[in-house]
């Protein structure tokens, strides 16, 4: 066994120092990290090629030897490499979960002429469609994005980043399977990929199908899925009726590209093995928020061209098939409607008034998604307050019901519940007309002196209320797009009536900078307002003078000497608890006396798809001071009660946790995105970093629970800036001058 001060490791085979025959080999070991490490891959290098590793490789007895807890180690790897005459030095490296490769052992081989060199069959074969498709998508984005830059050299640089064989390692036998997606290139939405394929034992059934990139947790996926493809091609297999799977697997943002995905198969024996491995080059949901053009771009077939030429000049293939064809088709289409030039002029948002110069509208009608406690709909739910105070009759039009009806009704206004989910799922033109109508008449729109709709997902209320002639206050949340946000989950003539909407408000309302700029192109950008956020500092002055930290941190589990670290927001993806819990993990690796005192409490669970995936994925982690509260609107006191607070999102307008963590005077710790550094600053109210970077999330955890002095001094600035910048009675009266604009 080899021991460095990072690693142990053992070359197995073929033995260091072997005579071998210049040809292909396949080199296998076993690598384990010391001081509480993580290894997430494994590759050699020959000289200056570099040939990628299969890492992960399940070991009991490595699991015994090193005292893991757990019935195996992924600690095996192989690597397959080709070897030229002469006395061959390989290296072999591990990729750390900090995103760092690290030498951990190097060998010599003497290497024989062999005539003809030793070859046997490795993953290969062309690109797919999807391969193919994905890649040329990314393309076409980076001309939008980069018109000053050549083609070529956009296309060369994407082919040079494509991971070629995407295939590492088929299903071993007697497993059959393959994985589908993620393809060559995939879009990682909030810190997660897709994992899509099949996968069988021809006589044993599975137990669970397990993926994961960073060998750090396993995260069971949906298996027993209806499966016609490989049912048909395996006709005397019964358990291939079924054999499908599915599933978002999560990935630590620090991680180089491309990353690979592990698939594990637990049979109902108790045995569990390695199946496929492929890799993927990722991009975010941020990459593919680029602003289109003014101009017309390149034609797609010039595009189209470049690209087969960049793959060509890489030794790749195709697969030209009806599937490839279609793909072409849809991206064709996809391309020539967002080519069309767009001459929207971009123009500085207005700012808002410091307060109204005539008296508020008699009856304000807010539209709102629904009444859920997400910061949106409680948004609303404070504006209407201040719209009451003033004078206005409220009314409250939502398309869900939620726990915020009684609150709105509690100052007076009438709350209806109106079904939206015919709007929702229009994809004919010819039928908007007609389901607008019914609206129409499903609510009174035309006594409103004012409608205010809240965020785009309230795009109906837009077009509602100017079919009755009523002026429309938009305000807009999402620091993302109609057509990114909903995706495929709506059709098109959706997203286009939600785009519409920007140019028919009368005004629309950003709250930070950060959310305007990703809908510059959207209707009339004299029409933009920015008017930020706000938080009643004085209202939770008057309810923290009510409490007893003590007893609220008691209520909440913590003991003497515990520390409370709090992630408050609705459990989602967007939210990155996911990503949150691996960084608690690394902290119990790397600090482990710091993280037995400390309690993590993710506060806001429902019951969703999502919420069943962040228990399995903790229940992996086995942090038993790492669990979910449900969301209630007892939640003030989870901010007092706790030592720091945390907003890991992937993406944020202005939210409002942080607003009202800056007010309780609770150490913040928050992703670095959007509109959050507009409403603290890193190093001065708050500790700001990369969302998903479970590394850089551990390490700044562990400072500010080892230095509560820190938070003390970023709460304290924090609290300052909150009473100078956000106060209500300072914000308030701007948002309702909006309303007689």
């Amino acid at each position: 066994m080899s021991e460095t001060a990072h690693a142990c490791s053992q070359i197995e085979s073929p033995a260091p120092g072997a005579a071998l025959p210049q040809g292909r080999h396949t080199l296998r070991g076993w690598v384990w990290p010391k001081n509480g490490g993580l290894f997430t891959d494994v590759r050699a290098r020959v000289g200056k090629r570099i040939f990628p590793g299969v890492h992960g490789l399940p070991r009991p007895d490595l699991a015994a030897h090193f005292h893991t807890g757990r019935p195996v180690a992924l600690a095996e790897f192989y690597v397959v490499v080709t070897l030229e005459p002469g006395t061959a030095e390989v290296v072999f490296e591990a990729l750390e979960i900090e995103g760092r490769w690290h030498a951990f052992e190097s060998v010599r081989y003497e290497v024989a002429a062999a005539r003809p060199p030793l070859d046997f069959a490795v993953p290969g074969g062309p690109l797919r469609w999807i391969d193919h498709g994905h890649g040329l998508r990314r393309l076409l984005q980076a001309v939008a994005r980069h018109p000053e830059q050549a083609l070529a050299t956009l296309a060369a640089r994407l082919a040079d980043e494509l991971p070629w064989p995407r295939v590492l390692r088929d299903a071993p036998a007697p497993l059959l399977g393959f994985v589908d997606e993620p393809a060559s290139v995939c879009c990682c939405r909030f810190g997660r990929i897709p994992a899509f394929g099949h996968l069988f034992h021809p006589q044993l059934r599975t137990r669970r199908i397990l993926a994961t990139v960073d060998l750090q947790a396993w995260q069971p996926l949906e298996i027993h899925r209806p499966s016609p493809g490989p049912a048909a091609h395996y006709r005397d297999h019964a358990n291939a009726q079924t054999c499908g799977f599915t599933g978002l697997v999560d990935v630590p943002a620090q991680l180089p590209n491309p990353v690979s995905l592990r698939i594990y198969a637990e049979l109902e024996d108790g045995s569990i093995h390695l199946g496929p491995v492929v890799r993927t080059r990722r991009h975010t949901q941020e990459d593919e928020k680029y602003i289109p053009t003014t101009r017309p771009t390149l034609p797609f077939d010039e595009v189209l061209n470049a690209w087969e030429i960049a793959l060509a000049g890489r030794g790749m293939t195709v697969a030209r098939d009806a599937e490839l064809e279609r793909c072409l088709s849809s991206l064709r289409a996809e391309h020539e409607t967002s080519s069309r030039p767009r001459s929207v002029p971009i123009a500085a948002p207005k700012p808002s008034q410091p307060g109204p110069t005539r008296p508020p509208p008699k009856r304000v009608l807010l539209a709102s998604h629904g009444l859920s406690l997400q910061g949106a709909p409680r948004f609303l739910l404070e504006l209407g307050r201040a719209f009451a105070a003033a004078g206005s009759d409220v009314a409250v039009i939502s398309a869900e019901e939620g726990p915020l009806r009684a609150e709105f009704e509690q100052f007076g206004a009438q709350v209806q519940i109106v079904d939206c989910s015919e709007i929702m799922h229009l994809a004919a033109p010819s039928s908007v007309a007609a389901a607008f109508s019914r609206l129409a008449h499903a609510a009174d729109w035309t006594s409103a002196d004012l409608v205010i709709a809240n965020s785009f997902t309230t795009f109906w209320a837009v077009h509602a209320a100017k079919a009755a002639q009523r002026p429309v206050l938009f305000y807009v949340h999402e620091s993302t797009t109609p057509a990114i946000f909903y995706g495929t989950r709506v059709p098109g003539t959706v997203i286009a009536l939600a785009e519409q909407a920007f140019g028919l408000a009368d005004a629309v309302s950003f709250t930070t900078a950060s959310t305007r700029n990703c809908h510059l192109t959207y209707g009339r950008p004299e029409r933009h307002h920015l008017t930020p956020g706000w938080v009643d500092i004085a209202g939770l002055d008057r309810w923290m003078a009510a409490q007893d930290r003590s007893a609220l941190r008691q209520a909440l589990g913590v003991q003497p000497g515990e520390q409370l670290v709090c992630n408050i927001g609705t459990i989602s993806d967007r939210k990155g608890q996911h990503t949150f819990a691996r960084a608690v993990d690394l902290l119990w690796r790397r600090h482990p006396a710091l993280a037995a005192r400390t309690r993590f409490i993710l506060l806001g669970g429902r019951d969703t798809p999502f919420d069943v995936m962040l228990h399995e994925t903790l229940a992996e982690l086995r942090r038993d001071n790492l669990i979910v509260h449900p969301e209630t609107t007892d939640y003030l006191r989870y901010y007092l009660a706790a030592d720091i607070f945390a907003c890991s999102s992937y993406e944020e307008s202005s939210p409002r946790v942080v607003f009202e963590a800056m007010a309780l005077g609770t150490p913040i710790i928050a992703s670095a995105v959007h509109g959050v550094p507009e409403i603290v600053r890193d190093g001065l109210e708050a500790c700001l970093l990369p969302p998903g970077d479970t590394v850089a999330w551990c390490e700044n955890l562990a400072r500010l629970l080892s230095a509560p002095a820190i938070g003390r001094d970023l709460a304290a600035r924090a609290r300052s800036r909150a009473e100078n910048t956000f106060s209500a009675p300072a914000v308030l009266p701007r948002h309702l001058a909006l309303a007689v604009t």
